[in-house]
């Protein structure tokens, strides 16, 4: 019998050293490509938050370039409609917050003229009925600073001042940038797409753009869903406000439509600013304590509850599922992490049924083939 050069046992150790090598490459690669990710994840979420935008915008987009206007050209014409929608988007947006925030600043308001002085001066009473009981030796100790000791250096001042203009620049190119990202995504979607099938072998560019199809599917579906869950909660706060004498029940239900885009704290967001509004109300320890047994039980209700299980029927995850995946989300990636973590689970389930589950599907279907063609030419010989 004749050995090949392979078989010999003396290349086993050159095979094993070389599946070493592979491993450890691979290795490399993962742990590098973990720690780029980990080094740009305010660029990515800033690409995520501006993808979300996108999904939640495209659709407006693409009912107006289906529309039949004049000779305008397919591009000039979606330019103009990218720009009509994001300008309605952002006058809406800020529109709903200055009336979000009217009912606030009118308590505030209130509060100010009428209790600001007695605020002040009885404050003042008891800061020094409170010095007054301090032992001597702390007292002498504190009459004795000299008040530009407790001034701090200048260098700690500026300091200060950097850290501050420099996260405050960072916000506000972040505000910037959202907008002009999901912008683009929806100018130039099919453009980006085109980009990202450019660097794919062709060979893999129908299995890409189905798994893209796929993940678009899942993305509009949840924000679809979402956005019903908002206008569930927005009627059921206005019902239960308008039962309980709140001022500004509408005002009131907006803002907390519009904060329960935010999974599991997005019903407490809203609900404490409400709570203390309704402390300021005649019988308002009466009515804060209904608004709070309100809030508290709604969201254990919905997130619970309706979310899980109305979010899973969308996106074909189960309820369990879907809050044991919000939870880890939020546990690695804080709010956005607990946002995106249902339709990044359920894309996962479509890429486990891509490369798992069906091919083995095909596989046992083709071996079940091949048996049941070798059994009549066994027939035929037994014969």
């Amino acid at each position: 019998m004749k050995t090949t050069v392979e078989d010999t046992p003396v290349n086993r150790p050159e095979q094993w050293m070389r599946q070493i090598w592979l491993f450890l490459w691979r290795l490399a690669l993962t742990v590098a490509g973990a720690y780029l990710i980990w080094r740009v994840r305010t660029i990515l979420e800033d690409v995520l938050v501006s993808s979300i935008l996108a999904f939640a915008l495209v659709g407006p987009v693409n009912r107006i370039c289906k529309l039949k206007l004049g000779i305008l050209a397919s591009r000039p014409k979606r330019l103009l409609a990218s720009l009509a929608v994001f300008i309605v988007f952002f006058v809406l947006v800020f529109v709903a917050a200055k009336i979000m925030v009217s009912p606030f600043e009118q308590q505030i308001r209130s509060l100010r003229m009428n209790h600001a002085s007695m605020i002040a001066a009885a404050a003042w009473v008891k800061f020094g009925t409170w010095y007054r009981t301090l032992p001597p030796i702390l007292r002498a100790f504190v009459e004795r600073q000299h008040p530009a000791d407790m001034i701090p250096s200048p260098g700690l001042w500026v300091s200060e001042i950097l850290s501050r203009t420099m996260s405050t620049i960072s916000t506000i190119v972040d505000i910037i940038l959202v907008p002009v990202l999901a912008f683009y995504f929806v100018l130039d979607g099919r453009e980006l797409r085109n980009e990202f099938l450019g660097v794919l072998p062709r060979s893999r560019w129908r299995e890409a753009i189905k798994l893209l199809r796929e993940a678009s599917a899942i993305m509009r579906t949840f924000i679809v869903a979402q956005l019903w869950l908002c206008v569930i909660a927005g009627v059921v706060v206005y019902a239960f406000l308008k039962m309980f004498g709140m001022p500004s029940p509408l005002i009131l239900a907006l803002l907390a439509g519009v904060t329960r885009a935010i999974p599991i704290i997005g019903p407490i967001i809203s609900g404490i600013p409400i709570v203390l509004l309704a402390l300021f109300q005649p019988n308002g320890f009466v009515l804060a304590l209904k608004v709070l047994t309100f809030f508290t039980i709604m969201h254990l209700v919905e997130s619970k509850l309706i979310m899980p299980k109305f979010i899973g029927h969308r996106i074909h995850l189960h309820a369990a599922l879907v809050i044991i995946v919000l939870l880890i989300g939020y546990e690695f990636f804080g709010l956005l992490g607990m946002f995106m973590a249902a339709p990044v689970a359920a894309f996962g389930r479509v890429l486990v049924n891509f490369y798992v589950v069906e091919p083995r599907r095909r596989a046992e279907a083709a071996a079940k083939i091949a048996r049941e063609s070798t059994q009549p030419s066994l027939l035929i010989k037994a014969n």
